[in-house]
């Protein structure tokens, strides 16, 4: 009869069994805790939790684990041996062996790599996912001393272990028998011996190449995209049909005014911020999107921001649908596009403000493209030639020109496409068969990317009646001229009859009264008394005046009639001789001249003389009653840009109120007792001045001085014409 085993024969086999399963239970439980701890730690909201909790489940949790599993065996064996003791037992050919087969299943069936590793570094057991990831045969690692391997970046966690504490490495590593690069997640954890001392480490290996290349594949994409929607300046929106949930992101807050991460809100809610007369379309757009009408949603709208201003938006967005076609998710974009809006405004704005101001023009406007027909026209041409609209449109252009025009303007409009504009007088056709005469300009322009012919056409059908009446009315007034001409030239010759009777016939009588005058005054004064002597003294001096005006009315004839030859005179040298003539006349007087040096003009001398004797004389004289008098003569500018001549002085003045008076005939704005005159020279200096087709002008003040300026034309102008010749 066999003796049932000892006590120690039977713990042994049962401890190692327990502590072999206790190690697969350590390890079981490390790699769930490694997998789980970070979306375990994402679930709870507890992002940065999960480094301790694996930490917790390496060093409290696995070795529980373990030693649960151990104590529950051990629980099962001493049950077994009992059992076994009371009563025969059958034969059992190796259930522990096929429990360990099964652990070992388990373990070279895990999805990643476990190796255990001894306090020399040295690998002692591993499973078959930790050779594939290293791509080494299982016999080369086998014992392999990790202290000397290629890539030595995890020494660091797989010492952790030995220390007592888990470690871990994640990131690059060359593996040394293989050579290949690859991106692993170590962790490592101590494993414990019967007295509690570390007895080596198990480590646990993820092999995240691909996981590593589709998270950066990802976070490229991400980046881009968030690029992307940054570039475009626009936010997000994420809506759920079925719960009307909607989230907004950041930056579709930003634009709206408001600030936030994110916020959740409802359809419902968003519906509201809308303007009253965008929801409608808002909602058709949505719905024949969320209906498949549509192979996406995009709507422009206004929106309300925080502000309490309506804001236009441009929203786009796509609906995902479940296997039956239902849209169980909405995701999009929106941009806002009031300044776009705002520009498209003013740009119809100012396409329907030229649009009027085109059809509100007085000539007809018309594009034309290079193939001949009509693009663009306006108002006044469709009118003018009496078609419709819808007549015009894409109408070839020269099936208006008149067939006599025709060959005309084409050579015109490939001129003006090659040389950018040409011009031209062609009669157009109306559509009652009536012709019309217009003057064409035609420009080249870019319009659509092409060059097209602007052409303004002015109707000239008025223009031309007014000109053959012109014509008519100027044949008449050269007949008129002419006849009035013979009258001017009889009433000339009389002029100069009388003129010549003045001259003639009238001094004779003049020099008899002043000569008997004086003849009386000298034989027969002594017989006057005082009031006859006085009274002859006026007669005498009324004479003599008398014969000053008739002097002077002949000089102003003369002026008029004498032929004006220009040549180059150097008025400052006339000036200074006149000036010296005149102080030679009276030398008493204190007169300053000063005269700007060489100033040429283009005159005639004599007539140039006439007219500056009369303004210095004019000068002096009125400048008799000063103490010190200045008369200057000087150059100056016009506002037209022509030389002009002054000659200015501190004598009397004049009241500007009389200005007008001062160049006609017999014009005094001083009574003869204070300054001696006949009121004509004056209008002689502007018939000289006239002639050379100058003009004079005067400014002056009341005992504060007066200023005489005057242009001779320019040096070009020969307008003045000679009078007809004397023939008296």
């Amino acid at each position: 009869m066999t003796q049932p085993p000892t006590p120690r024969q039977t713990t042994q086999p049962c401890n190692a069994a327990a502590a072999l399963r206790g190690l697969v239970a350590y390890i079981v439980w490390a790699i769930i805790v490694s997998l789980l701890a970070d979306p375990l730690s994402a679930a709870l909201g507890l992002q940065h939790a999960a480094t301790t909790l694996q930490f917790w489940g390496f060093v409290v949790l696995a070795p529980l684990a373990a030693i649960v599993a151990s104590r529950m065996r051990t629980v099962r064996t001493t049950l077994g041996s009992m059992q076994h003791a009371a009563a025969p037992e059958p034969e059992q050919s190796a259930q522990e062996p096929g429990d360990d087969v099964r652990y070992r299943l388990l373990v070279n069936n895990l999805p990643v790599g476990i190796f255990h590793y001894d306090t020399d570094l040295r690998i002692t057991e591993f499973n078959d996912r930790f050779a594939q990831i290293l791509r080494a045969p299982p016999h080369a690692l086998q014992r392999l001393d990790m202290g000397t391997l290629r890539d030595l970046r995890i020494l660091d966690a797989l010492r952790d272990a030995l220390s007592g504490q888990p470690g871990r490495y994640t990131g690059e590593y060359l593996a040394t028998l293989s050579g290949r690069q690859i991106r692993i997640n170590l962790r490592t954890t101590p494993v414990f011996d019967a007295e509690g001392k570390v007895s080596g480490g198990v480590g646990i290996v993820e092999d995240i190449s691909a996981q590593h290349e589709a998270e950066s594949m990802l976070n490229e994409s991400e980046t881009r995209y968030a690029l992307a929607m940054r570039g475009t300046n626009e936010g997000l929106w994420d809506w759920n049909p079925v719960s009307h949930s909607l989230f907004l992101s950041s930056r579709l807050l930003s634009l709206l005014g408001a600030e936030g991460e994110h916020q959740r809100t409802t359809s419902d809610e968003w519906l509201k911020l809308i303007h009253t007369q965008d929801r409608a379309r808002f909602q058709s757009a949505l719905i024949a999107h969320l209906k498949g009408q549509t192979p996406h949603f995009e709507c422009e709208y206004r929106v309300l921001d925080r502000k309490g201003e309506f804001r236009w938006v441009l929203a786009r967005g796509l609906a995902q649908r479940d296997e039956h076609g239902r849209a169980y998710r909405m995701v999009g974009s929106i941009g806002d596009i009031t300044e776009r809006k705002r520009a498209e405004a003013r740009l119809q704005s100012e396409l329907r403000f030229t649009r009027t101001l085109i059809d509100s023009l007085p000539v007809a406007l018309l594009v034309i493209r290079p193939d001949g027909t009509i693009s663009l026209w306006n108002r006044f041409f469709s009118q003018l030639l009496g078609y419709e609209d819808e007549e015009i449109a894409n109408m070839m252009a020269m099936r208006l020109v008149a067939p006599k025009d025709n060959a005309l303007l084409r050579e015109r409009m490939a001129c003006a496409l090659q040389q950018g504009k040409a011009s031209a007088r062609a009669e157009l056709i109306t559509r009652d068969g009536r012709t019309l005469p217009f003057d064409f300009l035609a420009r080249s322009v870019e319009l659509e990317s092409e060059t097209r012919l602007l052409c303004i056409a002015s109707d000239i059908s008025e223009q031309l009646a007014i000109e053959a009446s012109m014509r008519d009315i100027n044949r008449e007034l050269e007949a008129r001229v002419a006849e009035r001409t013979a009258q001017l030239t009889a009433a000339l010759k009389e002029l100069e009859s009388f003129s010549y009777s003045v001259s003639h016939d009238l001094r004779a009588p003049l020099r008899a009264i002043d000569g008997y005058s004086a003849i009386l005054a000298s034989d027969y004064g002594h017989a006057f008394d005082d009031e006859a002597r006085l009274l002859f003294q006026r007669m005498r001096a009324a004479v003599q005046r008398m014969g000053m005006l008739i002097d002077d009315l002949l000089n102003l004839a003369r002026v008029s009639r004498q032929n004006l030859e220009r040549r180059r005179v150097d008025l400052s040298a006339l000036a200074a001789e006149i000036a010296q003539e005149l102080q030679h006349s009276d030398p008493q007087r204190s007169v300053r001249f000063d005269i700007e040096p060489d100033l040429q003009v283009d005159a005639d001398p004599s007539l140039l003389r006439i007219a500056l004797e009369n303004l210095l004389g004019n000068a002096w004289k009125f400048t008799s009653r000063r103490d010190e008098a200045q008369i200057r003569i000087g150059r100056i500018r016009d506002e037209a840009g022509e030389d002009g001549y002054c000659v200015q002085d501190n004598g009397a003045g004049f009241d500007m109120r009389y200005a007008d008076k001062l160049f006609g005939a017999f014009q005094r704005l001083h009574h003869e007792r204070e300054f001696e005159g006949t009121g004509i020279g004056l209008a002689t200096v502007a018939r000289i001045v006239a002639r050379h087709g100058g003009r004079i002008w005067a400014h002056g003040e009341p005992d504060k001085g007066a200023r005489f300026c005057f242009t001779l034309g320019r040096h070009s102008d020969r307008s003045a014409a000679a009078p007809p010749a004397d023939n008296a």
